[in-house]
């Protein structure tokens, strides 16, 4: 009998000390996946998780004014994408769908349940990306300013991925020698086609002198190589999609031209709704704020 205790707390010893050792090792990996992102975060409010995604060269701080108003029912999670305005840049066989992974690992890190992800331009294409790939992971989804193969929205539904892939391509070596000098001439330029508010356009002009060129290349060329319209079935997220229009209007597009556009590249989604603003340019957030949190709130809000 005195044998039979002892060998039972043995056993209890046993399990007690290789239940120690799991939680150990189930801690060390949770901390090792969470070190492995490569972006950074800046939380603030209360409330459920809402995740923003800036456009190319731009930090988290195109959404300061947005944070601003969604925080009081949200919280917020303001990413900045490495190589971006100051963010040390990652070597990655592909930057995209590195950081899509990533975002995987900090949702599941951080237990947020279904978070809404809005992003703008570039930051919208990953929103999509990510819903994608991880289906069960994304709440709804707020596309701004972008769509699931970008070059059609740019460049004219009919072109094709090996000829978007040629100037991707081109528009990554373009990029990859650029000093910062020369990326403030060329943005105080591009920027007012873009942004109608000067002291916005010298913003984000700061942003994109701060950015690491080679990872903006790469970026570019890898949303000019990857055509998600095939997989926008796989999205299980509600998507409101924030379009604008008024500035292509020199190179001939129109308003039935633009929306005709958006609503055939997310023909496969199963959730989608289009909202057109006639006024704003690209960076919505900043000329159309108002518009923007109208048509959030009432999506966010009636589900």
């Amino acid at each position: 009998m005195n044998k039979l205790r002892i060998t039972n707390k043995i056993k209890i010893a046993i399990a007690g000390i290789s239940l120690f050792f799991l939680s150990a090792i189930i801690y060390q990996a949770s901390a090792q996946d969470l070190s492995s992102v490569s972006f950074s975060v800046k939380k603030e409010g209360q409330g459920k998780p809402v995740i923003f995604i800036p456009g190319l060269d731009c930090s988290g701080k195109v959404w300061d004014d947005a944070v601003l108003h969604f925080k009081k029912n949200f919280t917020c999670y303001t990413i900045t994408l490495p190589g971006f305005a100051g963010q040390p840049a990652i070597k990655t066989d592909s930057i995209l769908q590195t950081v899509t992974a990533q975002l995987a690992i900090f949702i599941r890190h951080n237990k947020l349940n279904k978070p809404v992800i809005v992003g703008h331009s570039l930051g919208g294409w990953l929103a999509l990306n990510f819903a994608a790939t991880y289906p069960d992971l994304a709440g709804d989804i707020i596309c701004m300013s972008s769509a699931p193969f970008l070059p059609a929205l740019a460049m004219g539904a009919q072109i094709t991925l090996d000829s978007a892939r040629n100037v991707g391509i081109m528009i990554r070596k373009g990029m990859a020698g650029q000093k910062p000098d020369q990326v403030r001439k060329g943005q105080k330029y591009y920027l007012g086609t873009m942004i109608r508010d000067s002291d916005k356009i010298a913003i984000v002009t700061e942003m994109a002198a701060q950015s690491d060129q080679p990872t903006q290349g790469e970026v570019m060329y890898e949303l000019f190589s990857t055509d998600l319209r095939p997989s926008m079935g796989n999205i299980k997220s509600r998507i409101l999609v924030l379009a604008d229009w008024s500035a292509y209007k020199q190179y001939g597009a129109t308003r039935e031209s633009v929306y005709n556009n958006y609503k055939e590249q997310f023909k496969l989604a199963r959730q989608v709704t289009i909202a057109m603003n006639d006024d704003s340019k690209h960076f919505i957030m900043y000329d159309e704020p108002q518009w923007f949190y109208s048509q959030a709130d009432g999506f966010l809000v009636h589900k």
